[in-house]
């Protein structure tokens, strides 16, 4: 059995592919369909589909069904911080995650594990502390899209 050695390159792709589907939105001021979202962004449909339920579920977006129908934002750009943009998506912690796949399974790995919780922790804290001074607004300005 092979281990992956961390799931913290793909969260931050989904959230890098996440953000960009919400300036679309942003700018788009209207719902938007997976299908067009993912034509724009040169992604998969499913794929967005599966990280936009996510926001849906944290009530960052809304849908609307039918031949209109799609995606729209359900909180204000200037008010919705990448952290919570973030925290929807299940991506918190990264570093903690990603520092202890590797070393868990032996007791080193058990040792190093706790000789690191609290900097991997601490990196945890400054990453959010970072998305929280940033709005979907601010992004949307930043892109020039």
């Amino acid at each position: 059995m092979t281990k992956t050695r961390s799931s913290g390159a793909v969260q931050h792709k989904s959230f890098g592919l996440v953000l960009q589907a919400l300036v679309v939105l942003a700018r788009k001021g209207d719902t938007c369909s997976s299908c067009e979202m993912a034509e724009l962004l040169s992604s998969e449909a499913t794929l967005l589909r599966k990280t936009m339920a996510k926001l849906t579920r944290a009530q960052i977006l809304v849908t609307k069904e039918g031949r209109d129908g799609g995606y729209g934002l359900n909180r204000d750009p200037e008010e919705l911080t990448l952290a919570e943009i973030y925290q929807a998506l299940e991506a918190g912690e990264v570093c903690s995650k990603a520092g202890n796949d590797p070393m868990c399974g032996n007791v080193p790995g058990e040792r190093m594990i706790d000789a690191c919780s609290d900097i991997f922790a601490e990196m945890d804290r400054s990453m959010m502390a970072v998305l929280e001074k940033y709005s979907l607004a601010d992004m949307v300005r930043k892109s020039g899209c």
